[in-house]
């Protein structure tokens, strides 16, 4: 009976085949441009280089200043002294390292201005991330106790600061007027992950002055959990230890919170907004990018319904005929149903070799830096299941209408 459908529907594809390519650039375009999202949003939220296990990492980047009574509110960063002093006492995790916030430094080649980033950290940097080093190695605990200026480069500013095929260890590279001595060389970061950066550099380095005493800065903590189970622990713990901090009261400020959130959790506060104790809910942030992915879908899905129904006006002799010789509404509503999920895959494979293209040229582009887009399994699965949803929303109401067709007005062409 499916090879029938199947034989059935490849027909009726080919019978019209205005129609059909209508519908196929429209279901295509849709897809593609929901696989292209489905594809950003893999590396933003999901395992990948440097961050593989994101699923047991939790980000402390917001801090909140506000007033109980009076209603202020600050929010920003956490300052090293936080970090440093509170958060690294944490128990629960594997690991807290301190990285700080991304910024661009003057770095000259000759003549010629380079637009590069840098980041501070610490050494257990290297260890609570999953770094690829591609000549030389990271940076270790007594290279910021003695202060030595070392630094750690990605493998587009090694060429583009010493030249290609140069390896860059052991050489002096300068940025803003200091100098550092190259001890490594990593794979590049995508510039939209959280600890993406052209050159890392010890904390100790900084010009900053990291003895001050406020809890609000430019660095985030990067908590490695044993196991996601500890999440809820490690939460607890940095409760109990945000409570004991001593803070300032005055007429602005008189209580201090910290959170740690996953990343898909952050992006659910961002969204949201939320400035209460409650911690943002990734469902909530899921469940909103399936919201809009539906509404997306629903204009294509409202042109594709009114030009089933126009196919379906063109078969009501063929329909009445059926009827007419036993077939029975379900067996109607399946086949249609069939046809149409046929059609989606097909413009859901189009729409994935669209997407293939479009991701590569943008990762070849350079508009996005470093950028390492893919077509992997999540996002072949959820175009999948995008066809699926696609086929039937656009199927059901056709499909119902043909089903009710009376024998005599379908022979009569409807």
């Amino acid at each position: 009976m499916l090879q029938n459908y199947l034989k059935i529907a490849w027909k009726v594809l080919g019978r019209n085949r205005f129609f059909t390519f209508v519908s196929l650039f429209g279901i295509s375009f849709t897809l593609a441009v929901l696989i292209i999202i489905t594809a950003f949003l893999s590396e933003m939220l999901g395992p990948s280089y440097p961050e593989t296990n994101r699923n047991r990492l939790l980000y402390i980047n917001r801090v909140i200043q506000d007033h109980t009574e009076r209603g202020g509110m600050m929010i920003g960063l956490a300052s090293f002294h936080l970090l440093h002093d509170y958060m690294q006492k944490l128990k629960t995790p594997e690991a807290v390292t301190i990285v700080s916030a991304e910024y661009p430094t003057n770095t000259f080649v000759g003549n010629r201005k380079l637009r590069l980033t840098l980041r501070h950290t610490d050494a257990t940097f290297w260890q609570a991330l999953d770094f690829t080093f591609l000549s030389g190695g990271p940076y270790y605990p007594h290279h910021i106790s003695n202060g030595d200026y070392v630094a750690v480069i990605n493998n587009s500013t090694q060429e583009a600061y010493f030249g290609k095929g140069v390896d860059a260890v052991g050489k002096t590279i300068t940025t803003d007027n200091i100098s550092y001595r190259v001890i490594g060389v990593v794979k590049d970061v995508p510039v939209y992950q959280n600890t993406g950066a052209d050159i890392y550099v010890p904390y100790s380095t900084s010009r900053a002055n990291l003895k001050k005493r406020d809890y609000m800065g430019d660095y985030m903590g990067i908590i490695l959990a044993k196991s996601p189970r500890d999440f809820t622990a490690i939460q607890s713990e940095l409760n109990e230890i945000v409570a004991k901090i001593p803070v300032e009261k005055n007429d602005n400020y008189n209580r201090l919170r910290v959170f740690a959130y996953r990343r898909a959790e952050y992006f659910a506060w961002i969204l949201f907004r939320t400035s209460n104790d409650e911690q943002p809910s990734a469902t909530a942030f899921y469940g909103a990018i399936i919201m809009f992915a539906l509404l997306f879908m629903l204009l294509p899905t409202l042109n594709l319904v009114n030009i089933n129904t126009s196919r379906i006006m063109e078969r009501a002799s063929e329909i009445g005929v059926r009827k007419a010789f036993g077939a029975s509404r379900g067996t109607l509503m399946m086949q249609f149903m069939i046809e149409n999920i046929i059609l989606t895959l097909l413009g859901g494979a189009i729409g994935l070799g669209i997407a293939a293209l479009a991701l590569n040229i943008i990762q070849n582009s350079g508009v996005i830096p470093y950028a390492q887009l893919s077509i992997n399994f999540t996002v072949v699965l959820t175009a999948i299941i995008l066809c699926i949803i696609f086929g039937l929303l656009s199927g059901v109401l056709p499909a119902l209408r043909m089903s009710r067709m009376q024998v005599v007005q379908a022979i009569r062409g409807g």
